[in-house]
């Protein structure tokens, strides 16, 4: 059995109620608390708050909406330079600033 983190689990029909209230307040949990990075491989990039005081997605939403890997997380993210990010569209004009 793999360990996964509670940013990667998610509800299944066959789970307890109080599981799957558990998991309707997943999202605001993450929304109100800020992560240590340690070595980044369990921090998400774009959804935790790790930066700043919200989360990237809610900075940046425009290159939320059109990255190709919302899940990535911070270490794997910043282990390359150029960042290691792909988005869907081409970063020029507007969506580069």
């Amino acid at each position: 059995m793999q360990s996964k983190t509670l940013a990667q689990v998610t509800a299944r029909p066959n789970d307890s109620p109080f599981w799957k209230g558990l998991m309707r307040t997943k999202d605001l949990f993450f929304r109100r608390t800020k992560f240590i990075l340690g070595n980044g491989m369990t921090t998400r990039f774009w959804e935790d708050t790790w930066l700043g005081e919200t989360p990237l997605a809610t900075q940046y939403p425009s290159l939320y909406n059109i990255v190709q890997r919302k899940e990535l997380y911070v270490g794997i993210v910043l282990q390359s330079t150029p960042l290691n990010i792909q988005f869907r569209r081409s970063l020029v004009g507007d969506r580069w600033n």
